[in-house]
């Protein structure tokens, strides 16, 4: 186990079995596109269940706010962390108006019909801040200036999911070190990646305060929130009769437009043709090198099993974010196929080498998603065989034809 914190600037992150760690809460980076893709996911599910969404959406971000209340963060500290984690610029109007110039889910919107208000956890965000209920009332979507966001004198019901104990995983295994594997051949240097990634500008601007890098706007996001709206949702539509297979599929369908947008872009970016395409030759070399930038993201630790090329990969996850927090919300599952983040991330690195090419250096348009990388013809499949969810020391997929 490796543990480093940056005591130079707030706020401190502690790495540890590939969590980075902030105020005890688990951050994982994750881009505008992954974050407006699953928030519409969640609201396409108003008036197919029980689930209230957009009460998911608020609350379950203004749970984590105040378990960081508890644990000493004021005001001051939280206004700063929401911008240097890139979710933009909070101010306070008067005492019952908030507003934000900038914004990541107000710049950032995925959704089927015409625009609405969508900044959901920003409002969840200031009734954690403040213990009182709060709504979006004006939307830059919708032609305002700003985002605006009303305070209501009423108070708040809000639970504390993280109420199950789960440590993380401290004996992992190095690269490589599994019977059988074929992947030792390759010069990429993880830790050699690792340490030129971590110097980028991975926080928010100071006049923006937005994540701009790669090409995409990511935010350095609490884990436990996504996985507390991914989980609540799936099992909402299954309670409701959804097929398990299409419940699961549309939270999948989120990881694998984040790999194709976010690993796309870095893959694609200046900052790739410098730190690691140098130290690649191949394919699998990319996979590599791609598998080492997954080490810093907070994700887990992610470890290459196989590679048998264009017929089957297989990959660990040790510490994987979604099987952690699922363990801390919830008793283990019977069900191995849980971790859909990782899954549809999985896939999509695949699908970016050996179905459309990555290093070919395509536009990354919706049009060429829809039609060649999302296409069904000669893409892999997936499959988790093994689940942290449901008691395995590891999350493990095989993607093959």
């Amino acid at each position: 186990m490796t543990v480093s914190e940056d005591s130079r600037r707030f706020p401190q992150v502690i790495t540890t079995g590939g969590h980075n760690i902030i105020g005890g809460l688990s951050r994982v980076f994750h881009c505008n596109y992954y974050n407006s893709y699953l928030q519409m996911t969640v609201l396409m599910t108003q008036g197919l269940c029980n689930l209230k969404p957009e009460r998911l959406l608020t609350d379950s971000v203004t749970a984590l706010i105040r378990l960081l209340k508890q644990r000493g963060y004021r005001e001051r500290e939280l206004l700063h962390e929401f911008s240097d984690c890139g979710f933009g610029q909070l101010q306070q109007l008067d005492d019952n108006t908030w507003e934000t110039p900038r914004s990541h889910y107000g710049e950032s919107l995925c959704m089927h019909g015409k625009p609405q208000k969508n900044c959901y956890f920003t409002s969840g965000y200031i009734q954690g801040l403040l213990d009182k209920r709060v709504e979006e009332t004006a939307c830059k979507r919708l032609g305002t200036h700003t985002d605006k966001f009303t305070v209501f004198d009423e108070t708040l019901s809000v639970e504390n999911y993280l109420t199950r104990e789960f440590e993380l995983q401290t004996a992992i295994p190095e690269r490589f070190a599994f019977a059988g594997c074929q992947a030792f051949n390759t010069r990429v240097d993880e830790e050699q990646i690792i340490a030129r990634l971590k110097k980028l500008p991975l926080y928010g601007k100071e006049e923006t305060g937005l994540i701009e890098v790669f090409g995409a706007v990511l935010t350095n996001h609490f884990a436990d929130y996504y996985n507390r709206i991914s989980y609540e949702t799936y099992f909402a539509l299954r309670d409701a009769g959804i097929p398990e297979h299409d419940s699961k599929e549309m939270f999948i369908q989120a990881g694998h437009i984040c790999a194709f947008n976010t690993f796309g872009r870095l893959m694609s970016s200046p900052e790739w043709y410098e730190a690691v395409a140098p130290l690649c030759d191949s394919k699998e070399d990319w996979l590599h090198g791609m598998i080492a930038a997954f080490n810093i993201l907070g994700w887990g630790v992610y470890r290459v099993e196989k590679i048998d090329v264009e017929k089957e990969f297989i990959v660990r996850v040790y510490n994987s974010y979604e099987g952690v927090g699922y363990r801390r919300m919830y008793p283990a599952t019977d069900d191995k196929n849980i971790s859909f983040l990782a899954m549809g991330a999985t896939l999509g690195l695949v699908h970016l080498l050996w179905k459309v090419d990555i290093r070919d250096k395509p536009a990354l348009t919706q049009a060429f998603y829809v039609n060649q990388f999302n296409n069904p013809e000669k893409s892999y499949s997936i499959e988790q065989t093994h689940a942290i969810a449901a008691g395995d020391e590891y999350d493990r997929f095989i993607v093959s034809k």
